[in-house]
C-alpha cells in the first residue's frame, strides 16, 4: 500500500516538473519571438586578447536578418562582426572598446556605421555589457545594436542647418548688412536683429528687450515718408520693396541706409512681420549727393559760360586766351581759346586752335616788335594789365586798328602762364581822329 502511494507521488512530481519546464520553454519561445520581431538585435561576441579585435559571434538573434544576414553567417565563423563595421569607423570602435576594458568598467555604449549585406550603410547604437572571468579577464561582450539611421540623419540635417545658420550669421555680422525681424506693430519692435547692429551703437538686447524700437533710429525728416511707404506697400499687397533713408546712431551720427523689406503675412493675409535687410550706404550716398551738386554747379557755370559766349559773339569785342612763352620779347602767342566772332576779320576759330595761325601772325609787322616789347616789360615788372592800340591784318589783307585789353595770369611761383584779353576794332575811331587832326 505504501509502495503504491510512493509511486503515485513520484509520478505527480515528474508531471509537475514537466509542466513547469513546458511553461519555461513556452516563455522562452515567446520572448525569442518578441525579440526576433523587434528592431533590437542581440549579440554575444567572444573577446580576443588582441589590439584589433574582430569579435567572432557566438550567438545572434534571428532578427539579424534585418541586416540582410543570417545567424548562421556569423555563428559559423564565415563572417566576423568587424567585417560589417564601416571601415572608417572600425578603428575608432576598437580603440573605444579597448579603453573601456582597460578602465575596468562593465558597460560600453557607442554609435557607428555598419554595412548591410545589400551594401547600404546604416547607423547603429551599440550597448554592451563587458563580461569577465574569475581572474578579471574580459571573456565576452553581451550586447545589442539598434538602428538609429533616421535619428542620426535628422540630427545631421539639423546640425548642417545650424552650421549653415552660424556661417550665414558670421557672414552677415562681418558685412555692412544688418538683418531685422520687426513685428507689424506701431514703431516696429524687433523680434530678431543681427549682432552687427553694434555698428549703430546698440546691442541686440536693446532691440529684443524693447528698450529701443527701430522707429527711434529713423531721421525725423524721413520718418513719415518711411511710415507712409510701408503702409502703402502693405495695402497694395506688395511682398517686398526697397527704400533709402537716414538713421541716427546712438552717438547722433547721421547715416544713409538702403532697406530691402519683405512683408510677411499670415494665412488670412494679414501682415504679421517685416523682415528687413538694412545696409549702410552713407559713403555712396554722400558721393552721389556731392556729384549731383557738382553737376548742378557745372550746369550753372555752363549756362553762364554759354550766356557770356553769346554776349561776346554778338559784340564787337573778340575774346582770346593766349599761352605765354619763355621769351616774352619774341612771343607770337599761340591761342588756346578765341570767340566765334573772330570771323569779323575773316579767320575761323579752328585756324587758331589748330596752331596753323599764331596771334602774332595777324599783327602788322611794323607794330609787332612794339607789342612784344611793351608786353614783356609789363610782365617782367609784375604788371597785371596790358592795354595797347596797334594794327592787325585781316585774312583778306586789309589793315584794321584794334585796342587790346589783357589780364596777365601767373602761377603760384609768379611765372606768367597765360594772357586773357579782348581786342576791339577801333579803325573808324582812329580814322576819324586822324581826319580831325588834319
Amino acid at each position: 500500500m505504501e509502495s503504491d502511494i510512493s509511486d503515485n507521488n513520484n509520478t505527480n512530481n515528474i508531471k509537475g516538473s514537466e509542466s513547469a519546464l513546458i511553461k519555461v520553454l513556452d516563455r522562452k519561445e515567446a520572448l525569442e519571438k518578441i525579440r526576433d520581431n523587434s528592431p533590437v538585435i542581440s549579440f554575444l561576441w567572444k573577446a580576443e586578447d588582441t589590439p584589433e579585435e574582430k569579435w567572432p559571434v557566438e550567438y545572434v538573434s534571428g532578427n539579424v536578418s534585418l541586416l540582410g544576414y543570417t545567424a548562421e553567417d556569423f555563428t559559423s565563423g564565415s563572417l566576423l562582426y568587424a567585417d560589417i563595421v564601416h571601415p572608417d569607423d572600425l578603428k575608432i570602435v576598437q580603440e573605444a572598446l579597448t579603453q573601456r576594458c582597460r578602465e575596468g568598467v562593465d558597460f560600453f555604449d557607442h554609435e557607428y556605421r555598419i554595412i548591410l549585406k545589400s551594401g547600404d550603410v546604416r547607423w547603429v547604437d551599440e550597448r554592451t555589457y563587458i563580461q569577465r572571468d574569475e581572474l578579471g579577464n574580459v571573456s565576452h561582450y553581451q550586447g545589442t545594436i539598434f538602428d538609429i539611421t533616421e535619428q542620426k540623419n535628422r540630427a545631421m540635417t539639423l546640425e548642417g542647418s545650424l552650421r549653415k545658420q552660424r556661417l550665414l550669421e558670421e557672414i552677415i555680422n562681418n558685412s555692412s548688412i544688418m538683418v531685422f525681424l520687426w513685428r507689424a506693430e506701431e514703431y516696429w519692435p524687433a523680434d530678431y536683429v543681427s549682432e552687427n547692429v553694434s555698428k549703430l551703437g546698440y546691442s541686440v538686447d536693446d532691440f529684443v528687450s524693447g528698450r529701443v524700437v527701430y522707429s527711434d533710429l529713423i531721421h525725423p525728416d524721413d520718418y513719415e515718408m518711411v511710415k507712409e511707404t510701408l503702409a502703402e506697400q502693405c495695402e497694395n499687397g506688395i511682398d517686398n520693396y526697397d527704400q533709402e533713408y537716414r538713421v541716427r546712431t546712438k552717438d547722433g551720427t547721421i547715416l544713409w541706409v538702403s532697406e530691402s523689406t519683405l512683408i510677411m503675412r499670415g494665412r488670412d493675409g494679414s501682415v504679421t512681420h517685416f523682415q528687413g535687410i538694412v545696409q549702410d550706404i552713407t559713403q555712396r550716398k554722400e558721393s552721389e549727393i556731392a556729384l549731383k551738386l557738382a553737376l548742378e554747379k557745372q550746369a550753372e557755370l555752363l549756362d553762364r559760360k554759354q550766356a557770356l559766349e553769346t554776349i561776346v559773339n554778338h559784340s564787337p569785342v573778340i575774346a582770346f586766351l593766349w599761352k605765354a612763352g619763355p621769351d616774352h620779347e619774341k612771343e607770337l602767342w599761340p591761342v588756346e581759346f578765341v570767340s566765334d566772332n573772330i570771323t569779323i576779320f575773316g579767320y575761323s576759330v579752328d585756324e587758331f586752335l589748330s596752331g596753323d595761325i599764331l596771334y602774332g601772325d595777324m599783327i602788322d609787322p611794323e607794330d609787332l616788335p612794339y607789342v612784344q616789347m611793351e608786353l614783356s616789360d609789363i610782365s617782367s615788372e609784375g604788371g597785371k594789365v596790358f592795354v595797347k592800340e596797334y594794327r592787325i591784318r585781316t585774312k583778306s589783307g586789309d589793315v584794321r586798328w584794334v585796342e587790346e585789353q589783357t589780364f596777365i595770369q601767373r602761377n603760384a611761383e609768379g611765372v606768367v602762364t597765360h594772357y586773357l584779353g579782348v581786342i576791339q576794332d577801333i579803325t573808324e575811331r582812329k580814322e576819324t581822329g586822324a581826319q580831325e587832326e588834319l
